[in-house]
């Protein structure tokens, strides 16, 4: 890890009518950092991640992709997004894992991979299909490059997406929730692809439910809940030794469970 910092949020809010989902949340995540975010459903972790994605537009507050501004407030305290171009750019600084895979159906493991490096990236398409199979082949998916996505499970269906994000050589990975949609089974499949990355220190986000993952692959947890941090720290310390009674409260009942 250095102290290089890839993602810098600052003062963020977002409201979806007269429901304020984000109420003043900053976030910094550094080159190589691994930060696990957890909290109650309704919390507003999802939508934390679909504005550091550029899914949603924040009300109010700034939002850096390293040297690249992405939105700033304006002097009226709005967030004020850049231009299409600077957006486009910040784009290809992150790659997102959905939980629910997102990949195109129609298309075949291998252009799941390579369209946007070849279309976006401009990459020469027999580079992008190199790089596609090296990818394929560290996500334990060697011979299913002519699949389609309802050939593979839900577990390969997902390390097919972490690896169409990792194509674009992103800077950092977000994943919102990438093992909810699995059974356990196939659970342990995709968090040791996520394991293995961290150990090659990629700056990874991870909205999660997998408290024990949480713990042992994360350098930092953030506790969120009714759109504010609670509590965030060193993973095993949170885990281990929360200070907060709400952070507390939350990992008492996953323990019941």
């Amino acid at each position: 890890m250095t102290d290089e910092t890839l993602v810098q949020l600052e003062h963020a809010k977002k409201s979806f009518g007269d429901a304020a989902v984000l109420k003043d949340i900053s976030l910094s995540v550094r080159k190589g950092e691994v930060v696990a975010v957890i909290g109650p459903s309704g919390g507003g972790k999802s939508t934390l991640l679909r504005c550091c994605t550029l899914l949603e537009t924040l009300d109010a507050g700034r939002l850096a992709f390293g040297d690249l501004v992405a939105a700033e407030n304006d002097g009226a305290g709005r967030a004020a997004y850049a231009s299409k171009d600077v957006l486009k750019q910040a784009k290809t600084r992150f790659g997102l894992v959905f939980q629910n895979f997102n990949l195109f159906p129609h298309y075949t493991v291998l252009k799941n991979i390579v369209d946007a490096p070849i279309h976006v990236l401009k990459q020469p398409k027999d580079q992008a299909l190199a790089h596609a199979r090296e990818l394929l082949a560290k996500m334990g998916l060697d011979g299913k490059e002519d699949m389609v996505p309802c050939e593979l499970s839900g577990g390969q269906q997902q390390r097919v997406s972490i690896a169409r994000a990792l194509a674009m050589d992103p800077d950092v990975l977000f994943f919102d929730e990438p093992t909810s949609a699995l059974d356990p089974e196939l659970t342990k499949d995709v968090l040791k692809v996520i394991r293995d990355l961290a150990e090659e220190d990629m700056t990874m986000v991870i909205v999660t439910h997998e408290m024990n993952f949480a713990r042992d692959v994360a350098d930092r947890i953030v506790f969120m809940d009714g759109g504010v941090i609670v509590e965030e720290g060193a993973a095993a310390d949170l885990i281990n030794h929360p200070q907060h009674r709400r952070t507390q409260a939350f990992l008492a009942k996953y323990e019941e469970d």
